[in-house]
């Protein structure tokens, strides 16, 4: 199923001054022509980590046949107004202007706007979750990467939290939540968890007002999903074990992403029976779900918003 060869290619958008969308867009599709569903990505730290970091992740997501494309920015966390600036990227999408990028990029593929999920690494989280929260847009599903909400990792300021404990999010989507034993994990008594517990993945879970299925991958961390490069850095503030193999893990979250999104844009929902069997992954994950009742014949590709009056 796997696209072998594929074109990757990195691009700015060439979005002018005065219409900037708030992101620097990266491109990524396979070499082959065709029609492709999209993901649209915002990389952690509400997009001020570099997108080219998540590239090896991003490559293989591409390979199984998905126009990718990346946002990064450098631009102090404001959760508000980037996630309205990711819902304006999504309307910008909707009216046809992704598809003018990829072809002023060069690219022949095509992307298809009736199958559009969003996906976040960390806090690049809340950024989409707010803009889900402002309007679904084209959205039909959504990906979490070690989610974080919150503005800082010790909790104190919640001026800008996107869940409040107790409460679902104002926005109903098909999500498929992937987190690590390490992301609630301290470097030290000096650094906060990168994904405190409390800010981090149970937050969502619980918070997920749509079907969600929950992946987590028992020996690894916060940063592994980035280059081996990045992830050297990373290190320095996030737990990350050395013994573990980090090739085997971003194969392994461009595997689960690609088999999620089968089953929700494609139909195929006969592959949510795998997100649910710990034995048919390739590394140790233990795995739950919450589908609020739902069959898996009954899930399907949308997003509805009660944050909004339509």
């Amino acid at each position: 199923m796997a696209l072998k060869s594929a074109l990757i290619l990195s691009v700015l958008s060439g979005v002018k001054a005065d219409d900037d969308l708030g992101f620097k867009m990266h491109y990524h599709a396979p070499a082959a022509a065709g029609t492709y569903p999209v993901v649209l990505f915002v990389s952690g730290f509400s997009g001020d980590a570099p997108a080219s970091a998540y590239s090896n992740f991003v490559n293989q997501l591409t390979d199984h046949g998905f126009v990718v494309v990346a946002m990064d920015h450098l631009k102090f966390p404001n959760y508000p107004k980037q996630g309205q600036a990711f819902h304006d990227v999504m309307d910008w999408a909707a009216a046809g202007h992704l598809q003018e990028a990829l072809v002023d990029a060069g690219i022949s593929a095509v992307a298809d706007l009736e199958k559009v999920a969003v996906m976040g690494q960390s806090a690049g989280n809340h950024v989409v979750g707010q803009g889900l929260t402002d309007g679904c847009s084209l959205a039909k599903a959504m990906v979490m990467i070690d989610p974080v909400d919150g503005f800082d990792p010790f909790g104190i300021m919640h001026s800008e939290d996107l869940i409040t404990p107790g409460e679902k999010l104002k926005f109903t989507i098909p999500s498929l939540l992937l987190d690590n034993e390490l992301d609630p994990k301290g470097k030290n008594a000096l650094f906060p968890a990168c994904a405190p517990a409390k800010l981090g993945a149970p937050r969502w879970f619980d918070a997920t007002a749509g079907p969600v299925w929950n992946v987590n991958a028992s020996s690894f961390g916060h940063v592994d999903c980035l280059d081996d490069l990045y992830i050297a850095a990373g290190k320095l503030v996030c737990p990350s074990d050395k013994k573990t193999d980090k090739k085997a893990y971003r194969a392994y979250l461009a595997d689960t992403v690609a088999l999620f999104l089968d089953g929700v844009l494609n139909g195929n929902t006969d592959k949510f029976d795998l997100l649910e069997d710990a034995a048919k992954f390739d590394i140790a994950v233990t795995v739950r779900n919450d589908l609020k009742g739902q069959s898996h014949a009954d899930i399907k590709p949308g997003c509805s918003n009660t944050a909004v009056l339509v």
